[in-house]
C-alpha cells in the first residue's frame, strides 16, 4: 500500500528513456483524494507500468516526479470509471513522488512517495 497514496497526473502512455518493455505493472486506484496500491520493491533500472483506475467520483490523473521535481511521465486526465497507464524507467535510486495535478487535488493531499533502491 502506498501510504498515504494520493497521486495523479495528466498525459499519455509515456516511456522515459526510450521505448522498453515494463519490468512489471503496478496497479493503483485513484479516488478522492488518495491513491492506493502496493508498489513492492522497485530497483534502480526497473521499468514500471503504472495502471491507474479511477474509482472516485471526479477526474484524477497520475504524474511521476523525480526527487528533483522533474516529470518522468503522466497519465491523461482519467474520468470516473476509466483507466489509463504510464510507463517510467527509474534510472537512479531515490525517493520519487506521485501526484494528482487535477484542479486542487495536490493541495488536498493527493500525493504519495515511492522509494527506488
Amino acid at each position: 500500500m502506498l501510504a498515504p497514496l494520493a497521486l495523479g497526473a495528466c498525459g499519455g502512455d509515456e516511456t522515459v528513456g526510450g521505448p522498453s518493455a515494463a519490468t512489471r505493472t503496478i496497479e493503483i486506484t485513484a479516488s478522492e483524494y488518495e491513491f492506493n496500491g502496493d508498489p513492492g520493491v522497485i530497483e534502480t533500472g526497473d521499468t514500471i507500468e503504472f495502471e491507474v483506475d479511477n474509482v472516485g467520483q471526479v477526474d484524477h490523473s497520475l504524474e511521476v516526479l523525480s526527487s528533483s521535481g522533474t516529470s518522468l511521465g503522466r497519465t491523461e486526465r482519467i474520468v470516473p470509471g476509466a483507466r489509463d497507464a504510464v510507463t517510467v524507467t527509474f534510472a537512479e535510486a531515490g525517493v520519487y513522488r506521485l501526484i494528482c495535478d487535477v484542479d486542487d487535488h495536490l493541495s488536498r493531499g493527493q500525493t504519495a512517495s515511492i522509494t527506488v533502491g
